[in-house]
């Protein structure tokens, strides 16, 4: 599966999910894009000892920043290095773009999420997926007055007529980190900004949604995912496949 300092052979068809200070995963292999990689961490607030265990030059990129951004940090760039394992033996230190986007290795596509007590990140050999992206966010309704801000009327009226109809909970929450998925997939693709009106996110009862986007120009007209709800924290992924 792997070869020393070069990207290998995507690992089969299922994804992969390794779990760290967890007996069980939170990301069913399910939700993930196939052929994919996915290394997560339950981790306690502030602990530095993943940020201590990585490569100097990543250290520096947060040098001046407080102790809870390098944990931060630190924990999803770990479990990074964690999921690069399933394709290399040897890797450079995973650096930083535009807008703090990660560098991954050449061949590699990737992306990272952080919340309260977990970190995940996804990677994906780049000659089969053009772009990931994941975000988690813990199981609970959105601050005030913020569904109304990031959905359209469009997104409302859906979300409304579906948890009335299906009995589901937590949709505003869900479509919040669908549209932060889709923006960590659409980044790396196009090196500009998407804001939250700029993709009308048609989320569905199957755990599927589909991102459309109103931007203009498009590397592809719209993006798929899954999204779940597991042991305390909202999952999204999304990907666009290599063409």
């Amino acid at each position: 599966m792997r070869h020393n300092g070069t990207l290998a052979t995507a690992p089969g068809d299922l994804a992969i999910v390794e779990t760290f200070g967890a007996q069980q995963p939170t990301i069913p292999r399910g939700l993930l894009p196939q052929g994919t990689a996915c290394a997560e961490l339950h981790s306690v607030r502030g602990d530095l000892s993943q940020f201590n265990a990585l490569p100097a030059e990543e250290q520096a990129l947060v040098e001046g920043a407080v102790d809870r951004r390098k944990a931060d940090f630190g924990d999803s760039r770990w479990c990074a290095h964690q999921a690069l394992k399933n394709f290399m033996d040897a890797h450079p230190p995973i650096l930083r773009g535009p807008r703090g986007m990660p560098l991954f290795p050449q061949g590699i596509s990737g992306s990272l999420t952080h919340t309260d007590g977990f970190r995940a990140a996804l990677l994906a050999p780049s000659e089969r997926w053009a772009s990931v992206g994941i975000d988690v966010e813990v199981a609970r309704p959105l601050p005030e007055g913020v569904f109304n801000t990031i959905a359209n009327l469009g997104e409302q009226r859906r979300i409304h007529k579906t948890m009335r109809s299906e009995d589901m909970q937590l949709l505003d929450t869900v479509l919040f980190s669908a549209k932060e998925a889709t923006y960590k997939t659409w980044f790396p693709l196009t090196h500009r900004f998407l804001d939250f009106d700029q993709a009308d996110i048609d989320l569905r009862p199957d755990g599927t949604f589909t991102s459309y986007l109103l931007a203009r120009p498009v590397p592809v007209p719209f993006i798929q995912g899954r999204w779940t709800i597991r042991n305390g924290y909202v999952i999204t992924a999304a990907a666009v496949p290599a063409r």
